[in-house]
């Protein structure tokens, strides 16, 4: 295998690489590819890929149809991947294989042999799993296009009752004895597994945390089905996710987005979707972008015999012509080398601090807040402050953000307080005021009581700027704060510590009692007021604003190999300015961005006027 990562980054013959790709059905065979077999329409398919400069296919191997029985993988069924794969390769394409493929479009598509039986806990299943991915292996071990094996796209869905009670440990024993069976046949193949937002967010045992042993961590971005409110595609939240989702896992490995694309969304809007949210995921370091998918189907069978609109979410129509949705791609491909993200370790860090459930439902498990890390990222972002995502704090965090924090263990605790010890400025807004409280000689206060009522505490008021809070959209119980060794610099209309500061070591702890991300989560709710003033107080405490002033919060500022991405989250046309902190303003550069549009431009710059653009620029 020619593929490997080196300090983060995914290599092809020791060259950087970025997979830009596609999900491939054939037009008319869908997802019954392998039983409906032509070799024929594959190669000129997948020469049609390449042609339009993409480098990356992936492809479903439908379990079933490779195992039709316990002890018998289909030598022919193998034979045929074996052909795709060198018909890729010829065409010039990389491929990811998602090998253990039972989900599909909303619908089971299981072995006739299962019965029912766990795929996570039943031996005979586990060592059925074992077989398979030997065999695929096996049969691909000598194609140095093969990118990467899936173990599984969006696996949990297969049975999600019985994933939801899965522990950590089980489903990290699940990956390590997949990736040993793979590694027994070829030792050098990468391994991923993907997952969609709502896996990914929602605190399943599937999320990133569990997969350490995997080479890449594979998430889904679709805003239709996420955790939280996004009001439309179209939405600055839509076009922000994936990216999101992209640094969440790249805390714990190299993270690729694997299925990028739209629902229930006309032409235009799911080539603005694409546009915006394909150039963020690349600008935010991940390894690559896979579009669901190619081509629109005329497929009959299962899965789209019971959801054929399933079959309209192609980059292309069944006939071959594209979408406009393939132009806003191409063109975010073409200028995919300038996209490369160039920032090291960034000042600023979102740490979700998310504890660990003690397990079998006991009613002092707080709930698993899944969108307060997106939100703390979307008001980093307003500001145009670089902000990594860290599964743990780390030495050159000057800020660390804990946002909303429902949980906090001993460990947890003393992360906080070696960052603390080392300088940093850490923010601590609290979710659950029994289990997330980091305790009175961290905070500077303690607190005296719940109040139910949140009586005269519906704002924050800080140096004369109020901000409102909505307790029933945090979903928290109210407390009344009293302070000790900190200081208060915000108070409720009541008087009481709404934000208190307290010298820890040579840092500083700065906290609220409200979620004030997670109570951000409402239908409208983040554009009813500027939520980033709130953290722009939090950036200038700790001094680590934004290298890069830009006049819009909702364009996304990135350093990337070609300069800076900026990335129009709107939908709408904007025009900017932009100029290096502490720069003359007057000699900021006025960039022109179309809808969702995007552009990669040289700071400093003599004053003028760029053109509207949704390609690189040099």
């Amino acid at each position: 295998m020619t593929f490997r990562l080196h300090e983060g980054r995914l290599l092809r013959d020791d060259e950087p690489f970025t997979a830009l790709g596609v999900t491939y059905f054939p037009v008319r065979a869908g997802c019954r590819l392998w039983v409906d077999w032509d070799p024929d329409v594959v190669a000129a398919d997948l020469r049609r890929i390449a042609d339009a400069g993409l480098n990356t296919v992936r492809v479903f191997v439908f379990w079933r149809d490779f195992h039709p029985e316990p002890g018998h993988v289909d030598a022919q069924a193998l034979a045929r991947l074996r052909r795709l794969v060198e018909l890729a390769d010829a065409a010039g394409l990389s491929c990811v294989l998602s090998v253990l493929t039972l989900f599909m479009n909303g619908q089971l598509l299981d072995l006739p042999w299962r019965g029912g039986r766990s795929l996570w806990r039943d031996p005979e299943m586990l060592a059925a799993q074992e077989t398979f991915v030997r065999a695929v292996a096996a049969t691909v071990v000598d194609r140095a296009n093969v990118l990467a094996l899936d173990l599984g796209d969006e696996i949990s869905n297969v049975d999600p009752d019985e994933a939801a009670t899965l522990t950590s440990a089980e489903v990290a024993h699940w990956y390590g004895r997949l990736v040993r069976a793979i590694r027994q046949v070829a030792p050098e193949v990468l391994v991923c597994q993907a997952n969609n937002a709502l896996t990914v967010l929602g605190g399943s045992a599937f999320g990133p945390a569990t997969g350490r042993v995997l080479d890449l961590l594979a998430v889904h971005g679709f805003p239709l089905w996420s955790p939280g409110h996004i009001e439309s595609t179209l939405s600055p939240k839509a076009t922000q996710l994936p990216a999101f989702l992209a640094r969440l896992a790249g805390a714990y490995g190299v993270a690729l987005v694997d299925e990028l694309g739209t629902y229930g969304a006309g032409d235009e809007v799911a080539a603005a979707y694409l546009r915006a949210s394909a150039a963020s995921v690349l600008a935010n370091g991940a390894a690559g972008v896979i579009v669901w998918c190619w081509q629109d189907s005329t497929s009959t069978a299962e899965p789209y015999d019971r959801r054929p609109a399933e079959r309209m979410v192609g980059l292309h129509r069944a006939d071959g012509t594209p979408k406009p949705a393939m132009a806003a791609y191409r063109q975010v491909v073409d200028a995919a080398p300038a996209l490369v993200r160039t920032a090291g370790p960034a000042r600023v860090a979102v740490w979700p601090v998310t504890g660990r459930p003690a397990g079998g439902g006991s009613y002092l498990d707080p709930h698993r807040d899944a969108v307060s890390p997106f939100f703390a990222y979307l008001l980093l972002k307003r500001l145009h402050v670089d902000a990594d995502v860290v599964a743990a704090p780390a030495a050159g965090h000057r800020l660390l953000v804990c946002p909303s924090v429902d949980q906090v263990t001993l460990a947890d605790l003393e992360h906080l307080r070696a960052a603390l010890h080392r300088g940093a400025t850490v923010y601590y807004s609290l979710g659950d005021h029994l289990h997330g409280f980091p305790g009175a000689e961290l905070v500077g206060a303690e607190i005296v009581d719940y109040d139910l009522t949140g009586r005269d505490r519906q704002e924050i008021r800080w140096d004369g700027e109020v901000l409102p809070v909505d307790w029933a959209v945090a979903g928290a119980v109210p407390t009344t704060l009293r302070a000790t060794s900190g200081r208060v610099l915000a108070t409720y209309p009541d008087g009481t510590p709404a934000v208190v500061v307290n010298a820890v070591g040579a840092g500083r702890l700065v906290f609220t009692n409200v979620p004030f991300e997670r109570q951000l989560d409402a239908a409208g709710r983040f554009a009813l007021a500027p939520w980033e003033r709130f953290y722009r107080r939090l950036t200038e405490l700790a001094g680590v604003g934004p290298v890069v002033r830009c006049s819009d919060p909702e364009v996304e500022v990135v350093p990337v190999d070609g300069g800076v991405a900026l990335v129009n989250h709107r939908d709408r046309a904007v025009t900017v300015r932009v100029g290096r902190d502490g720069d003359d303003p007057d000699a900021d550069l006025v960039v022109d961005l179309t809808e969702k549009g995007w552009t990669v431009a040289r700071l400093p710059m003599t004053p003028r006027r760029a053109a509207s653009t949704t390609v690189g620029m040099a």
